[in-house]
């Protein structure tokens, strides 16, 4: 079997790079099947498609409307016989496929979940460090898409610390500040494009990653994952499958998110609607609570240091079990040889 990968820069595809489960095809002429993401190509070669999210495949990821609108053609295009197999990266994924997809029970054979892996280059052996005498919490931030990616709760946490008198950094990543927005004390922007590496760098020396995310990025994820950097995160969508709630990270529950399924592409028809809806019920105090508990999450680790290297220790345990390539390339391969059934 000849199998050409479509290459994309996206972190879920990095290790197809890094650690090939067999020897792509070169050309995509000379093979005989392919595998995508998020992508249906034209043409009868043999299909293996990944997904994150499955109205993706229409062809839009920002006109929402046009997405649910096109969802009747896609299922019948994913019914036909030349696409074998859809990857989903967690059960939930798979679960919201289903829904779109009328839980059609031959589509559903076609779908198979293999979790996500992490770029083992990138990660370092636990070691504990002394914290004894730590008496700041460092926290970070790294996003575009300032709305989506919770950057005004981001905010207004740092102002509830300051009124707190918590002692933390934060430093906050993003090029996509709205100009003139008041930035709190205590924190730092970083508003241009930084390297991988310092990127890793700056994953590896905070203590917390602050992600009240409204909108999907699993990328973030699995380099919290690599660096050993403890998340608390909102739990959007699928998350709960990759973070383990009080173990390797701290997921708060949140109903306003952007694949909300009673409210993707009829409430907020596009990404602008989307970020008009967000900006609205913020200025009108909806995130509070979400706000509050993000605070006591962070004063609760400032109160008890200790758990830093516990949360560290877990992760690292979590990423060489769960996330090893190993394991997603011997059903990537079970995946391939089942092709020409």
């Amino acid at each position: 079997m000849r199998i050409f990968l479509h290459k994309i820069k996206h972190k879920l595809w990095e290790n197809y790079k890094l650690y090939p489960p067999i020897d792509y095809s070169t050309f995509r002429f000379l093979s005989n099947a392919e595998h995508s993401f998020n992508k249906i190509y034209n043409g009868k070669k043999k299909k293996i498609i990944e997904f994150e999210q499955i109205l993706l495949m229409t062809g839009s990821s920002t006109d929402y409307k046009f997405m649910i609108t096109n969802v009747k053609d896609l299922k019948k295009r994913l019914q036909q016989d030349d696409i074998k197999f859809l990857i989903s990266p967690t059960n939930i994924a798979k679960d919201n496929a289903m829904y779109y997809l009328e839980n059609d029970k031959n589509l559903e054979k076609k779908i198979n979940v293999v979790l996500p892996s992490i770029n083992f280059k990138k990660i370092k052996k636990f070691k504990e460090k002394d914290i004894s005498k730590k008496n700041k919490i460092n926290l970070l931030f790294i996003g575009q898409k300032f709305y989506g990616k919770g950057g005004p709760i981001c905010f207004e946490i740092a102002r509830q610390l300051n009124r707190k008198k918590i002692n933390f950094s934060f430093k906050f990543v993003s090029r996509d500040i709205p100009s003139n927005y008041p930035i709190p004390d205590n924190v730092e922007i970083i508003d241009y494009k930084i390297s991988e590496e310092i990127k890793y760098r700056l994953l590896e020396s905070s203590d917390l990653f602050i992600f009240p995310v409204v909108q999907d990025s699993f990328g973030v994820y699995l380099e919290c994952i690599e660096t050993q950097c403890i998340i608390i995160t909102t739990d959007i969508y699928d998350k709960k499958e990759i973070i383990k709630n009080n173990k390797t990270g701290v997921l708060i529950p949140l109903e306003f998110q952007l694949y909300n399924l009673d409210n993707f592409g009829y409430v907020w028809k596009n990404w602008s609607e989307f970020q008009s809806f967000f900006i609205q019920k913020f200025k009108k105090g909806y995130f509070e609570d979400i706000i509050n508990q993000f605070v006591i999450k962070i004063e609760y680790f400032v109160n008890n240091m200790e758990l830093i290297n516990t949360y560290k220790k877990n992760i690292y345990e979590d990423s060489i079990g769960r996330f090893d390539f190993n394991n997603r390339k011997k059903k990537l391969i079970d995946i391939y040889s089942k092709i020409d059934n």
